[in-house]
């Protein structure tokens, strides 16, 4: 049983380092901008402390631990959608193949769109945050 957890665990952080890996590419490409780590980890303490609504993040007062807690709660997070994936693939026979998985995958790009820049001020998919989230496709 540990062993099996530590390769669920291996996995999920496998798969949001090949998240962010493909995120850097697509930055790199002018297809998607970034959103600071800070403000990231802004949003994570402010869920914490029950204050997950923004009317523009980066106008809110830092917070304690906000760069810290960045990076351990997005691969916490990762780790997390990880093992739903692979709990639906065993209690739905989801298949386990690479289509299913990269449909998973793109499927949870959902979450920061509809969720987390809604509730960062910033409107659904980004469109309302700075100049800095739109994305553009020239180079």
């Amino acid at each position: 049983m540990i062993a099996w957890n530590l390769r669920l665990v291996a996995a999920g952080l496998l798969s949001t380092l090949s998240m962010d890996l493909l995120t850097g590419l697509a930055i790199g490409l002018k297809v998607a901008a970034p959103l600071g780590p800070r403000l990231v980890g802004r949003w994570f303490v402010s869920v914490a402390r029950a204050q997950p609504i923004h009317a523009d993040i980066a106008q809110s007062s830092p917070m304690p631990l906000e760069l810290i807690v960045a990076m351990p709660v997005h691969y916490v997070i990762g780790t997390v959608l990880t093992a739903a994936f692979v709990w639906g693939t065993g209690v739905f026979g989801w298949s386990r193949g690479a289509g299913v998985a990269l449909a998973f995958g793109l499927s949870t790009s959902v979450l920061p769109w509809l969720v987390m820049f809604p509730a960062m001020g910033y409107g659904v998919f980004g469109t309302h945050g700075p100049e800095a989230l739109a994305c553009s496709s020239a180079a």
